[in-house]
């Protein structure tokens, strides 16, 4: 089972927030600074446990939360 969680760098003077992939409880990706909006790092990373969002369709996720698509 895939789990995901954010995870938090400062950069300068805010946070930046991405998502940490998990496969049987070991790292298996880590993405950075997706985001500087906490709630949106949130609903994001729980939109894909909820779902059990499969490893390999991941970054098209990102890709339309970066482009275009609303959490």
């Amino acid at each position: 089972m895939i789990e995901y969680k954010f995870n938090c760098i400062k950069y300068c003077s805010e946070n930046e927030y991405g998502i940490d992939i998990f496969s049987r409880g070991k790292l298996v990706k880590s993405i950075e600074r997706i985001t500087n909006n906490y709630n949106d790092i949130i609903l994001l990373v729980n939109m894909c446990n909820e779902l059990e969002i499969e490893l390999c369709h991941i970054d098209d996720i990102l890709e339309d939360y970066l482009t275009d698509f609303c959490v």
